[in-house]
């Protein structure tokens, strides 16, 4: 049974909004406190779990967080779905990403949090929100662009799982190696969700809009 494009926009709305209200959320707490309690809970599961194995392993992870490789794989995505004739889609994908890249480093600039002391890997700039973490949304974001080129249901879902799983381990890395607090990974997580779904409506309203006009030149056409 096919998705109506009203009930894939009005979802799209939700899933922006619940991922903004996190997000405020989250910003008044970070500003309101220096100190949250679930940071130094998350870093003490951190030290907790510490092995050698997993400080390598978390250093590989957290580099699939870095925006020039998102970004290309974004890019690269983008020119495959277009290929499948399908340019709202690409669309949404590229401008969400642009989107998340510029809304972090804004963030970042106002909030202008410090990074946790003792990290594991080199640090710089603010802490809050995470851009590796926002970043690695963009892997589900992709994922969900290239389910159209993906011709078996069981293919689509992996494909959806294996970039949700990406962009929770890039944001578990941020935590365990001490270079975010857990608030700057959900921070940053939240708001590149909103970012992408606004970016997909205004995909889902422009195509809509084409394909209104298409139609339209084409019933003036008829005799």
């Amino acid at each position: 049974m096919p998705v109506r494009r009203g009930s894939v926009s009005w979802l799209l709305v939700v899933v922006a909004v619940t991922a903004i209200a996190v997000f405020v959320a989250l910003t008044i707490a970070v500003t309101g406190s220096s100190s949250l309690a679930f940071d130094s809970r998350a870093f003490e599961i951190g030290e907790d779990v510490r092995a050698p194995w997993l400080d390598t392993a978390a250093r590989v992870v957290t580099t699939l967080g870095l925006i020039a490789i998102v970004g290309s794989a974004v890019l690269v995505g983008a020119a495959v779905v277009i290929k499948h004739h399908d340019r709202a889609r690409a669309g949404a994908v590229v401008v969400g990403a642009a989107l998340v890249w510029i809304s972090v480093w804004i963030v970042k600039l106002v909030v202008d949090r410090p990074r946790p002391p003792d990290p594991l890997v080199h640090t710089s700039g603010q802490s809050y929100p995470s851009a590796h973490a926002a970043n690695s949304v963009g892997w589900l974001a992709l994922a969900i662009a290239l389910t159209v080129v993906i011709p078996t249901r069981a293919g689509r879902i992996a494909a959806i799982t294996c970039g949700a799983l990406l962009a929770v381990f890039v944001g578990l890395s941020r935590i365990y190696l001490r270079a975010h607090y857990a608030s700057d990974v959900l921070a940053g997580e939240a708001l590149a969700v909103a970012m992408y779904a606004l970016a997909t409506i205004g995909a889902v309203a422009w195509q809509s809009r084409r394909e209104s006009a298409i139609g339209g030149a084409d019933r003036r056409l008829l005799p």
